[in-house]
């Protein structure tokens, strides 16, 4: 079997679609609304979304992109829709990642067999995960495919260093996973939908763990070396910057109601993170110039 994968090597079926990964964008250091507004309209791929935004935007004030979208509200479908869309696909690339580490380093010696042992048990939870927002695609009235995918997870996640290749999938990956379940669990319990906030918090138990496993092996793979720590340190702050998604996860108040996408405190806490890493994350986001 071929080891340390590309993008292009994903297989998928006839129902997905991609678009490509806006490598400038997620590495600038200092983008506009519009340009946040035109890549994640391109991101999103969907007519319906495209539609609604558009509408908006017609509306005065720009495009709802800022800000968390409450049950109540006429475009809450398609958000809840788009939302548990791009989960569905997280979870796919991450359990592909995530048995591409299992795999890809069993002829590294020096890497102790505990660690793909861990990575086999995140592939087994994230199989269940693929299954469950399989279901919930359905409860929200969504088919797979009907949001188009996009590989930038992949693709910024996986490496052919082990240890970067946690911090990429393990810390910065499933971090953001924690914060886009941490804010589906809100939009479930606020729209009093035992299905969605109860599933979600389900496997959010699982992703704590797998977060937990980045911060744990990133560590030990690196304890002993301080330049491959260096370097090791350099790559999550690249990873975090793209996983900001150009400046949109701007609210890191995780008190915060109103803006979109804050960061998850108590589950980072939970999977080891410090004061400290979560100011790191935050602190990777590019600025963004003319934001309403």
């Amino acid at each position: 079997m071929k080891k340390l994968m590309t993008t292009d090597d994903l297989a998928r079926d006839e129902r997905f679609r991609r678009t490509p990964v806006p490598l400038d964008f997620l590495m600038a250091e200092e983008v506009t609304v519009e340009q946040v507004e035109e890549t994640m309209l391109m991101l999103l791929g969907n007519d319906e979304m495209r539609q609604t935004l558009e509408q908006q935007s017609a509306g005065g004030g720009g495009p709802n992109i800022f800000r968390r979208v409450r049950p109540e509200e006429d475009d809450a479908p398609v958000f809840i829709k788009s939302q548990m869309h791009g989960i569905f696909m997280g979870e796919m690339q991450a359990l592909e990642a995530a048995g591409r580490s299992a795999w890809d380093f069993t002829d590294d010696d020096e890497l102790p067999w505990k660690f793909q042992f861990d990575m086999a048990r995140q592939c087994w939870d994230e199989t269940r995960h693929v299954e469950t927002y399989s279901a919930l695609l359905d409860h929200v009235g969504c088919d797979i495919g009907e949001f188009a995918e996009n590989l930038f997870l992949f693709e910024f996640g996986c490496s052919d260093d082990p240890a970067e290749r946690v911090v990429g999938v393990n810390r910065c990956l499933e971090g953001l996973a924690l914060d886009v379940f941490n804010d589906t669990i809100r939009f479930g319990r606020s729209a009093d939908d035992d299905t969605i906030w109860k599933s979600v918090d389900y496997v959010s138990a699982d992703e704590v763990t797998h977060v937990r496993f980045g911060q744990v092996w990133s560590k030990a793979l690196t304890a002993d070396d301080p330049e491959r720590r260096a370097k090791i340190v350099n790559f999550q702050r690249k990873v975090d910057r793209a996983f900001s998604l150009g400046g949109l996860r701007g609210a890191y108040d995780g008190a915060n109601t109103e803006q979109f996408l804050p960061l998850a405190i108590e589950f980072r806490k939970l999977a080891g993170f410090t004061d400290q890493d979560i100011a790191d994350v935050a602190g990777a986001a590019p600025k963004v110039k003319g934001r309403r």
